[in-house]
């Protein structure tokens, strides 16, 4: 499903991806699971480097879909004033990756590396949760 719709971005059919009740913030659970499995992966996997490849993959392939199908979302709703809504996605972003790599940064040195991975996938997976939960109920509302 999630290739899918993903291929249809590329072929100017975004607005799949802004209604398809399988995804979220226009990025699929799939792509999450992806990202939230590689920190796993990191917080609890063996060290190495042919052991740490595969969650680097991992999670370079969903972070690389949650990339183009933020700025496909961004272009889709934004119509004619794309410059503004690409200014708005990148300050929402880097203000979210401060905080985040901030409370990651404390937990990695407070109490562990393992921690700080564990809570960044547990963050996604609520985020993600508490959007399809809000969908639902406002599509129920109407």
């Amino acid at each position: 499903m999630l290739v899918r719709s993903l291929g249809l971005v590329d072929r100017g059919q975004r607005s799949i991806l802004l209604v398809d009740d399988h995804l979220a913030l226009g990025v699929g659970g799939g792509v999450v699971a992806l990202i939230a499995d590689a920190y796993i992966w990191f917080a609890i996997g063996p060290s190495g480097v042919v052991f740490l490849a595969p969650a680097f993959v991992l999670a370079g392939l969903g972070i690389g879909c949650a990339e183009t199908a933020e700025h496909a979302a961004v272009a889709e709703l934004a119509q004619g004033d794309s410059w503004i809504g690409s200014g708005l996605l990148a300050a929402i972003q880097s203000v979210r990756n401060l905080a985040a790599s901030t409370i990651a940064g404390i937990l990695w040195t407070a109490a562990s590396p393992a921690a700080a991975f564990v809570f960044l996938a547990a963050a996604m997976t609520i985020a993600v949760a508490a959007n399809c939960a809000r969908r639902r109920s406002s599509e129920q509302r109407t």
